[in-house]
């Protein structure tokens, strides 16, 4: 998935902090909200009034994986400026909805890279190959902490959640490179606007610290402040996130979204 979507879908920030943050997190496992159906969903982004690019997901089951696909690019004015082209394919388990495995590759005009996260009981472990090579390229970083969660798996165990008015969702995310500690607070129900109809929509506010490899706890220091919309029905679709960083409003929004046969 592309920067621009990363940003957007990791725009969640703690209000914990210190030493401590490691015993806030809640909670322990997933909800038991229906599980989501499998679907195809496509996503614009940009920044203030431009649209900058588009996002084609898919999100099927198997067995006991749940996986998505991804792919984006930039578009329009803005791929002039910044040419993009990027894939991701995440598997989580549908059980616990735990990450299980992340391969994300990102085309850019000057160079092509590949990631992969791979998730475990003693943590992450994060390798990334650049094409034309670099220094770095093939070297594997490491995370000692889990669970963490990447962008998918964190959606599902959101949504899995009761989602009640205040009820907070404190969690470890790792979307590619770089780990932060996120808070969701579910701030309201409201009727929104997207993809055409309006929504009766969970209303949550998005909150992100980062932290290091140290396991300490750092502002962050893009990103200001943020909030995402869930379909308040029995899908909790993701329709809406906003957030206020360093080069202003980032958005995503639904633009169509079509359910798959049963077994996909």
């Amino acid at each position: 998935m592309s920067r621009a979507a990363l940003l957007l879908c990791v725009a969640f920030t703690a209000s914990a902090s210190g030493a401590d943050w490691r015993t806030t997190l809640k909670p322990k496992t997933a909800g038991d909200f229906a599980p989501l159906r499998a679907l195809k969903a496509n996503y614009s982004f940009g920044w203030t009034a431009l649209t900058a690019g588009h996002v084609e997901v898919e999100f099927t089951r198997k067995g006991a994986v749940c996986q998505l696909k991804a792919t984006g690019a930039s578009s329009g004015a803005a791929r002039v400026l910044w040419r993009l082209d990027a894939e991701a394919l995440s598997n989580a388990r549908a059980a616990t909805l735990l990450p299980v495995r992340l391969v994300q590759t990102e085309q850019y005009s000057d160079e092509k890279r590949t990631t992969t996260v791979s998730f475990g009981p003693e943590g992450v472990s994060r390798t990334r190959v650049r094409e034309p090579k670099d220094k770095d390229s093939g070297k594997t970083k490491r995370f000692k902490f889990a669970p963490a969660h990447d962008l998918h798996s964190a959606l599902l165990f959101i949504r899995s959640q009761r989602l009640r008015q205040g009820d907070v969702v404190r969690l470890v995310v790792y979307p590619s490179s770089e780990a932060y500690l996120a808070e969701i607070e579910v701030v309201g129900r409201e009727k929104i606007t997207v993809a055409g109809k309006e929504w009766p929509a969970i209303k949550l506010a998005l909150r992100l610290k980062r932290i290091t490899k140290e396991l300490e706890i750092e502002s962050h220091k893009k990103f200001k402040s943020g909030a995402g919309w869930l379909s308040d029905d029995a899908d909790r679709l993701l329709l809406k996130i906003e957030t206020e960083v360093m080069v202003g409003k980032v958005w995503m929004e639904l633009q169509q979204a079509a359910f798959l046969a049963p077994g996909r």
